[in-house]
């Protein structure tokens, strides 16, 4: 589980949750993550992977929910998570 796109998620199903400077940090990290690998050979699935995080992360921190929507879209199309266990993980946390 991609722990930049479980807040992203998050910030969506829960407004106010997060500042703006802990989503910014949020698309730093990602960013930093996503040049960390770019520089290293590793599978091109993968690199479609980090980089729909980061840009999904970016585009959170910016309050652009079309660009969200289309980043996360990507992200779980490249990595063939579940968006619904995200949901899940995030609501485990409000019992």
């Amino acid at each position: 589980m991609n722990e930049y796109i479980l807040k992203i998620i998050d910030a969506q199903l829960n407004p106010g949750k997060y500042n703006r400077e802990q989503l910014r940090q949020n698309a730093s990290e990602a960013a930093a993550i996503y040049a960390e690998y770019a520089k290293a050979d590793y599978a091109i699935g993968a690199g479609y992977v980090d980089y729909a995080a980061a840009n999904a992360a970016a585009a959170c921190a910016a309050a652009d929910i079309a660009a969200i929507e289309h980043w996360i879209d990507r992200y779980f199309n490249n990595s063939k998570e579940s968006k619904q266990d995200y949901i899940n993980e995030i609501n485990r946390g409000k019992k």
